[in-house]
């Protein structure tokens, strides 16, 4: 399968995505019209419509909270504010619809460790259960199982910048 990583190559979400696909044997590409999938291990931008649907399956975002609950920018931040017992490792398709809504591909309950700081329990927990998930996820896409189950409003939150 040809890959497509979106984002900013330095840093460790990136790194550690492109290290996943490669070990999977899946060919990481730089155009999106030649990608079977895109994946978004942190994406700090709105994509517009050209780039979500470029690739033959769409985009892949990840999101670092239980979807729906969540939603928007800062959510570790948002969760240790909130002193949230949970947080999740979550891949949804991106869409044109709202932000951070489109169905969810994969997700993995995350407890939230609170000995840690925020970045340090993103390093140790969230990374591996991004890496996880995308795991799981490349590896149903690539045997013709595209997951997508929809996110339920009604358990919809939409966080600010902290």
């Amino acid at each position: 399968m040809r890959v497509l990583i979106l984002g900013n190559k330095e840093t460790a979400a990136y790194k550690e995505s492109a290290k996943l696909v490669s070990e999977k044997g899946h060919t990481i590409v730089e155009a999106r019209e030649a990608a079977d999938v895109a994946v978004a291990p942190l994406l700090m931008d709105i994509l517009p419509p050209g780039h979500i649907y470029a690739p033959k399956y769409g985009t892949l975002i990840f999101h670092p909270s239980p979807l729906p609950y969540g939603r928007g920018a800062s959510s570790i931040k948002w969760a240790y504010r909130l002193k949230e017992p949970i947080t999740a490792a979550t891949w949804f398709w991106a869409n044109l619809y709202k932000v951070d809504s489109g169905d969810i591909c994969e997700q993995e309950i995350i407890k939230i460790d609170y000995s840690q700081s925020p970045r340090e329990f993103y390093e140790a927990h969230i990374i591996p259960g991004l890496l996880r998930t995308l795991g799981r996820a490349l590896d149903n896409i690539s045997a013709g199982h595209i997951r997508r189950i929809p996110q339920v409003e009604a358990y919809a939150s939409f966080d600010l910048r902290a």
